[in-house]
């Protein structure tokens, strides 16, 4: 394992990933930078793993494995998808998978009201809703950390099928 304790981008990504690694895991919430490094990875040849968004959920027994194209409920993936069609040359047909195992939640997302309620519908008299903690709308541990251990297992899994 090398935990890399730094901000990975497009300038220093090809430093950071010159080493032969089993797997990549990827928990980055910047799209920009998370769509960058799964282009590097998937161009090299890199194995990867990617992690959804977990704002506004909480119930860890919603999350599942899939193709990052075939990810559904999830804005952060979407973006992701999005970004890697537009900039990254990604296959936009829906029926090519993009090679690269997503670990995301089905949840409906739970948003923030002003009387300090939940609801499943963006506030729009107060303008759009951010998912982050400067607006009060952070993760649940609970469904980041199953995230984590999902990923992690998954990166298990396909070490042992390869060396068995």
């Amino acid at each position: 394992m090398n935990l890399i304790d730094d901000f990975i981008d497009s300038d220093n990504q090809a430093e950071y990933l010159s080493k032969e690694y089993d797997y990549v895991l990827d928990a980055i919430d910047s799209v920009k930078a998370k769509a960058s490094l799964l282009a590097y990875c998937r161009s090299n040849k890199i194995k990867v793993i990617t992690i959804g968004g977990a704002g506004g959920q909480v119930d860890p027994t919603q999350i599942c494995v899939a193709d990052l194209s075939r990810t559904v409920q999830d804005p952060l993936a979407k973006k992701i998808k999005d970004q890697l069609r537009r900039f990254h040359n990604f296959s936009k047909n829906p029926k090519r998978k993009f090679g690269i195992d997503c670990v995301y939640s089905t949840e409906q997302l739970k948003y923030p009201q002003a009387d300090g309620s939940v609801c499943a519908v963006k506030a729009t008299a107060e303008g759009p809703k951010r998912m982050d903690c400067a607006t009060g709308f952070g993760a649940a541990t609970v469904v980041t950390a199953t995230f984590g251990f999902v990923a992690v297992s998954r990166i298990i899994e396909k070490i042992i099928q390869k060396h068995s």
